[in-house]
């Protein structure tokens, strides 16, 4: 997981008016229809499977120690898709609260590892998937939204690009993965049907992409020059370096937190389990 700032996160957790107005405006939908997309669901389902849960946030001090409005804006998160939520105490105190029944889902991240666990029916949603799912979602909305081509590129070969380029190659996306480690887009791309992967060098030999999500931690590869004119972006990076100057800011999407925390919500809350279990605490 990114390892995010008190900066990246400032008055995030009380913006939500502004954040759904955006959304709604840049994808054309909510964020619970978002989720529901993402995850392939009914939205009446998603909702229904939301609104009761209740969500426990832990903050967990150890390593790098807690981000300043995280908890909060994860509790906050959970409020906006209807679901009941609070931030319990910290660390083993917290999750000792949710084994005894304070919450119906559990959320926490370490440096290592962020997690939606379902109590009771043992689901789990790890952010990475659920990020990459919900960013890919995203994209195909502006893409649909602005009848733009269905081919996209991916960069990124990490847990986030990689599900995101699933997830598009599985929406009739013609996918490209692209990478700065030799041969890892390539090894990547192997296991998704219509998807290749390259380095960014061979960028130059392709025609531009009406479509573009980048999930590289970089930005050594920024790619203006080979996106075509009004391509749409989704942009689950942190930092973002596309905030302020993408082409047409109406045909782009980012958010630092939300987005694939809602959709580690809605699966948890559904049952339906994405990721890795490392560090697993129910």
């Amino acid at each position: 997981m990114t390892r995010l700032c008190g900066k990246d996160l400032a008055g995030q957790a009380d913006g939500w008016e502004a954040y759904a107005a955006r959304l709604r405006r840049n994808v054309g939908c909510g964020l619970d229809e978002l989720c529901a997309r993402a995850l392939d669901l009914p939205l009446d389902a998603v909702r229904r499977s939301l609104a009761a849960v209740r969500v426990g946030v832990v903050p967990v001090s150890s390593g790098e120690g807690c981000i300043p409005g995280f908890a909060e804006l994860l509790a906050a998160t959970a409020r906006a898709l209807g679901s009941a939520a609070e931030v319990l105490s910290p660390d083993e105190e917290g999750f000792a609260q949710a084994r005894a029944g304070a919450c119906d889902i559990l959320l926490w991240a370490d440096d290592d590892t962020y997690l939606a666990e379902h109590v009771r029916n043992g689901a789990y949603a790890e952010n990475g998937w659920a990020t990459g799912r919900g960013f890919a979602a995203a994209l195909c909305g502006m893409a649909e939204r602005y009848a733009c081509e269905r081919r996209a590129l991916v960069l990124g070969a990490g847990p986030v690009g990689m599900s995101a380029a699933a997830w598009l190659a599985g929406h009739g996306f013609a996918v490209t993965l692209c990478d700065t480690v030799q041969g890892r887009a390539q090894a990547c791309a192997a296991q998704i049907p219509q998807c290749r992967g390259i380095m960014p060098a061979e960028l130059d030999g392709l025609s531009p992409f009406a479509c573009l999500l980048d999930a590289a931690p970089t930005d050594v590869c920024f790619p203006v020059r080979h996106l075509a004119p009004g391509a749409c972006i989704s942009a689950p990076c942190v930092p973002c370096p596309w905030e302020g100057c993408a082409p047409q800011p109406e045909r782009f999407w980012h958010d630092p937190l939300q987005l694939g925390t809602a959709v580690m919500l809605a699966a948890a809350a559904c049952g339906v389990s994405g990721g890795s279990a490392q560090g697993k605490r129910t």
